[in-house]
């Protein structure tokens, strides 16, 4: 049984191979824990290569600060709830970064894919922003349940929620705020299929908070003090 996590520091990312199977089953609970002892292996997730045409705003730079995150999704492990309180980690697995890192990697290049005029940044050097997108990562996780019947089995169900604010640097306004939300089901329990549908639902969060902030950018109107 892996080790029970009540608030530890990390963050996320990686790319997949190398299955481990969620096999084991709590006593007393009744959930699906992971198990396996192979080597530690990296998952990775992919920025969508298409966003849809948006209006923005030509020439604006926008910051993408990283995420906030809560200490037991600030890791590199690969976080699965097995009860409503109960967060643990795959073994043997990992992502390619901190979670709130990955996330910020994957809005800054869903923004580059999807060739707006604005741009978007990491960082603030050398760069004359006009607003930062600044966000809380609520959840980024797997989830399973136990099974309804002694034999059955009970797919992996995945969620991503984003919390974010649009502001504007030269007015210190914030221009909107939205949370984002995805969810989806593995196609199995190992931890391949569930960073497959991990890939899924981060592409349709930060496909939509790009289309969401580049077209919140363009309708923006700056209120003189």
């Amino acid at each position: 049984m892996t080790d029970l996590i009540g608030g530890m520091r990390a963050m996320l990312r990686g790319r997949v191979l190398l299955p481990v199977m969620l096999g084991a089953v709590l006593s007393g609970c009744a959930s699906l824990l992971p198990t396996g002892d192979t080597p530690t292996t990296l998952y990775g997730l992919q920025a969508p290569a298409e966003v849809p045409l948006v209006a923005d705003r030509p020439g604006w730079q926008l910051i993408v600060e990283e995420p906030l995150a809560e200490r037991a999704l600030d890791t590199d492990r690969i976080a699965i709830y097995s009860g409503p309180h109960a967060l643990q980690y795959f073994p043997q697995a990992r992502w390619t970064d901190r979670a709130p890192r990955l996330v910020q990697d994957l809005i800054v290049e869903t923004f580059e894919n999807a060739g707006l005029q604005m741009s978007a940044t990491r960082q603030t050097v050398g760069v004359k922003a006009n607003v930062a997108l600044i966000s809380d990562l609520r959840d980024f996780e797997a989830r399973v349940t136990a099974p309804a019947a002694e034999g059955s089995t009970v797919m992996p169900t995945v969620m991503i929620r984003l919390s974010t604010k649009l502001v504007s640097l030269d007015k210190r306004r914030v221009i909107d705020a939205r949370t984002f939300t995805a969810r989806g089901t593995a196609a199995s329990d190992s931890v391949a299929d569930v960073v497959a549908a991990m890939n899924v639902a981060a592409a349709t969060v930060v496909s939509d908070i790009v289309v969401w902030a580049a077209a919140a950018s363009a309708t923006f109107a700056p209120v003189a003090d």
